[in-house]
């Protein structure tokens, strides 16, 4: 309760400070930027919850295990994740149009900015699990304090520095600290380490997210919309070829099957076999 309480205050105050230092309009900019921000990360995270905690939770006293299936975790809302963030970063004004019309225009950059801090929101909520399997409420609670007095410093000085587009960087460094500083604490609570894997995997996706995220600022727009495209394919072809090996095929609905298939993403003969 006390960490949902702390995320509700800190999305207020950033609102308030937006509508004093620049302006109401650009309270609903941020407003529409932040809540399509998080939309489609929003439903990997709340599966995490659904899913992912309970069996966490059954074996909080294994440090071997639970280290495990947070890693696994990890992986899998990053290979989910992954190329939705690439697609939202490349048409981030075709996105906002859709939803809201041109006239938002002036989100893009806020947008961009917050899906860089939802990538690392779904790598470090895994670790945080961590804290709260183990029943740890004075280190989350500590953890979640942290978090909250640094994104509101984060958002005061940015505002003031960079704007409406400011809310965007505080949010994408808020993420930066809380990652550094969950790794930090579960490392020390159960001996946590990324596995090579999801240092492989880790490395490609905040490397294709960096060049689409740079490309906008550095590239022609054509040519980093171009970039952006290749960059959503690769990954996606990627991650659906991952999750196809992590997962059994009987275990993929009917009809995604028969699309892999023909794909070929996943073995013709496979599917036929079904």
């Amino acid at each position: 309760m006390s960490s949902g309480l702390m995320t509700m205050g800190v999305a207020y105050v950033v609102r308030v400070a937006v509508l004093r230092k620049v302006g109401f309009e650009a309270t609903g900019l941020y407003q529409s930027a932040w809540t399509l921000g998080g939309l489609y990360v929003g439903f990997i995270l709340q599966a995490m919850g659904a899913d992912f905690y309970p069996r966490l939770t059954a074996n909080a006293n294994d440090d071997v295990v639970c280290n495990r299936l947070v890693n696994e975790q990890a992986r899998v809302g990053l290979l989910l994740a992954g190329p939705g963030v690439i697609a939202t970063l490349t048409f981030a004004p075709l996105v906002i149009a859709l939803f809201y019309s041109t006239k938002f225009a002036a989100a893009v950059p806020i947008l961009r900015w917050i899906c860089l801090g939802t990538v690392l929101q779904v790598i470090s909520w895994p670790m945080g699990f961590i804290i709260v399997a183990k029943a740890k409420q004075t280190i989350f609670f500590v953890c979640e304090l942290a978090w909250t007095l640094v994104s509101l410093a984060l958002a005061w000085v940015c505002i003031s520095t960079f704007g409406l587009t400011g809310t965007g960087i505080a949010f994408f460094g808020s993420y930066v600290f809380h990652g550094f500083l969950i790794y930090i604490v579960v490392h020390r609570l159960s001996g946590f380490e990324w596995s090579i894997e999801n240092k492989q995997t880790g490395i490609l996706f905040l490397g294709l997210i960096a060049i689409v995220f740079c490309g906008f600022y550095i590239l022609p727009f054509f040519v980093a919309i171009a970039v952006g495209v290749i960059a959503a394919v690769v990954s996606a072809i990627y991650s659906i070829r991952v999750l196809v090996k992590l997962v059994s095929v009987g275990q993929i609905a009917p009809i995604l099957r028969k699309f892999l298939a023909r794909c070929r993403l996943i073995s013709p003969d496979t599917e036929a076999s079904r």
